[in-house]
């Protein structure tokens, strides 16, 4: 039987999102493997409490190089994942969702024709609206796949993605499911003070070397395209 094994990375989220994430998280997963990247707060303490599986970086790397850190936590995922298991990579301040009531995640997971399925990714704009213009529109991410041993992320010190480059070219090859009815939204812009911290963030360590700068500079936009949210469902 393979598993469902949620994958996440974090620093100092404890007072953030992270135990609403972790309430809704836990009962959709079979285990979680955390990496903290050197936190400051009580975040590891927080997923231990939810039975996590908690490794913890000696000093900060997603400042220094992501591909690294990425790297790092695979390695740690891999301790606990076969190849076939399903991984969820899924950050601290994201929830997992569906929208058709009559395909449930277990028989998503039981597909073998495909490798990964595909989620709509929401970014929340304030508690009630997500953003709907620029990039900030909802789009479609390979955040389920199969596990795969030995495998890399992109060498990279920002902006690598969260899936390793297997599941890159699996996009490429049609190993993606579509409209799974799958949907993640993320709270991580939901506060106006989240979002200029964020965007001094990006200024500061990218400028548009990594990602593409208008991007960047649209987190601060005064007037951006807001659509009212529909509540759904938690996967199970």
């Amino acid at each position: 039987m393979h598993k469902f094994i949620a994958q996440m990375i974090g620093r100092n989220e404890a007072q953030r999102y992270l135990r609403d994430v972790l309430e809704h998280l836990t009962p959709q997963v079979d285990e979680i493997v955390f990496t903290d990247d050197a936190s400051q707060d009580a975040t590891p303490d927080l997923f231990a409490e939810f039975g996590a599986h908690v490794y913890r970086n000696p000093s900060p790397l997603f400042s220094v190089h992501e591909g690294r850190l990425r790297q790092s936590a695979w390695e740690n995922l891999a301790l606990h994942a076969r190849t076939g298991d399903w991984i969820l990579s899924i950050d601290c301040d994201e929830k997992l969702y569906a929208t058709d009531p009559d395909q449930p995640l277990s028989s998503l997971l039981q597909t073998t024709q495909y490798h990964a399925l595909e989620v709509m990714f929401y970014h929340m704009w304030n508690p009630e609206h997500y953003r709907a213009d620029k990039g900030w529109a909802p789009s479609p991410q390979p955040r389920i796949f199969r596990y795969a041993d030995h495998t890399v992320f992109a060498d990279s010190a920002l902006a690598c993605g969260s899936g390793p480059e297997y599941v890159r070219l699996m996009e490429l090859t049609g190993k993606v499911r579509r409209g799974t009815g799958l949907v993640m939204q993320h709270l991580g812009y939901m506060r106006e003070e989240d979002r200029l911290a964020k965007h001094e963030l990006y200024m500061r360590i990218d400028g548009g070397k990594y990602h593409v700068l208008d991007h960047i500079q649209s987190i601060a936009d005064p007037h951006p395209t807001l659509v009212k949210w529909q509540p759904l469902r938690s996967v199970r």
